[in-house]
């Protein structure tokens, strides 16, 4: 039987990592979804931040490999015509964006369509950038295009993809009338087994995120400033320096740390190496503005890292659990005590904590069931 095609517009995609959760996503997606969909992954030559085009891609050009179909974009060879040709010739029953801010591959879409240039359905999913936190940054701009965008109708024939009710309610706010379906993210990370050392008094801590200001960091190193002397922390930082800016001033906020905090920035991690780096930490800090899933976290608790987390995640119930915190971004005690007593524990306190994260999240992610309604999120919005 003919596989339905679905062509997945992203801005940026594997062997590049820099952009985080959504190139996660959607490996994850269509790696566990391909014998069941005919994916066409359009996307750009080269990763986020970077001039440096990939050599082993051969560009502008369809390809499939490992039964997924592929084309990358150069900066030179891109334009909505190139692009429109790309679409017409793939003829998809579903076009699936994975951004609501991107020009090149989400808003030339919606602009397209409302020209009736495309006629496949259009299925969007904002990837949390529509949430209050991330449209907190760059707000003006932001919200013009949304206020044109409502006056003007020009998502009224899209269906949007929400990972969690509170997504959901993101949309909703800006987009009354849009028809939202809900299906959580996927993630094809496996359960390990925690292999840190815990000492009394001592806590090794990891971010691990794109160094940008939704993120949080410098929030982060501004909790970590205010731990008592006799608490001895090691923070480790992995994820692309994506803002120059912005790791320039928590640079600043690293020097004025007390001696018993030592903060490194380590590299950025390839998707195979994230869960054999991270299983020798005690704890996930992350106390970020806004994540719709948060790979890290799941990969965290995947790893039994319990998790140190604001509550603008989908992991509220983690102190319920044993399995970490989501806390308020308007109590840093509450951060710093959580800090503090995850750093008293021993070893025997820290491996219950341990394996209630392990426990936690396969409860949380029921991989079937997930696969199960993308099949439907997806069967339910192809072109008849």
């Amino acid at each position: 039987m003919k596989k339905p095609k679905i062509a997945v517009l992203i801005d940026w995609y594997l062997p590049g990592t820099k952009a985080g959760g959504p190139v996660r996503s959607v490996f994850s997606l269509v790696t566990l979804l391909k014998d069941h969909f005919d994916f066409y992954i359009i996307t750009s030559n080269k990763d986020l931040g970077s001039n440096t085009e990939y050599s082993e891609i051969k560009p502008n050009n369809l390809f499939t490999k490992e039964n997924i179909n592929y084309y990358y974009f150069t900066d030179n060879h891109f334009n909505t015509e190139t692009l429109l040709l790309l679409i017409n010739e793939i003829k998809p029953d579903l076009i699936y964006l994975n951004s609501f801010w991107s020009f090149r591959f989400s808003i030339n879409i919606i602009r397209l369509k409302n020209k009736h240039l495309i006629d496949s359905p259009v299925l969007l999913a904002p990837r949390g950038m529509l949430s209050k936190g991330a449209l907190s940054l760059k707000s003006f701009k932001k919200t013009i295009y949304i206020t044109m965008a409502k006056i003007f109708g020009w998502y009224k024939h899209v269906l949007f993809h929400a990972t969690n009710k509170q997504e959901e309610f993101d949309i909703k706010s800006h987009f009354s009338s849009a028809n939202i379906k809900i299906a959580s993210n996927l993630n094809s990370g496996t359960l390990i087994k925690n292999t840190s050392i815990k000492k009394p008094n001592t806590l090794d801590v990891f971010f691990l995120s794109r160094i940008s200001e939704v993120k949080n960091l410098h929030f982060a190193l501004e909790i970590l400033k205010d731990i008592p002397s006799d608490i001895y922390i090691n923070y480790d930082i992995y994820g692309n320096l994506e803002d120059k800016d912005y790791w320039t001033n928590c640079t600043e906020l690293i020097k004025v740390l007390p001696k018993n905090v030592t903060v490194n920035y380590k590299c950025e991690l390839t998707f195979n190496e994230v869960q054999q780096t991270i299983c020798n930490y005690n704890c996930l800090f992350l106390p970020t503005l806004n994540e719709n899933f948060g790979h890290s976290i799941v990969e965290s608790l995947l790893s039994g890292c319990p998790a140190i987390i604001s509550d603008q995640t989908p992991w509220n119930d983690l102190e319920m659990h044993n399995a970490g915190y989501a806390i308020a971004l308007n109590n840093k005690q509450g951060f710093l005590d959580a800090i503090i007593q995850m750093a008293k524990l021993d070893q025997e306190a820290f491996s219950q904590k341990s394996k209630a994260a392990n426990s936690y999240i396969s409860g949380k992610i029921a991989v079937e069931q997930s696969i199960n309604l993308y099949k439907n999120l997806f069967n339910g919005t192809l072109k008849n």
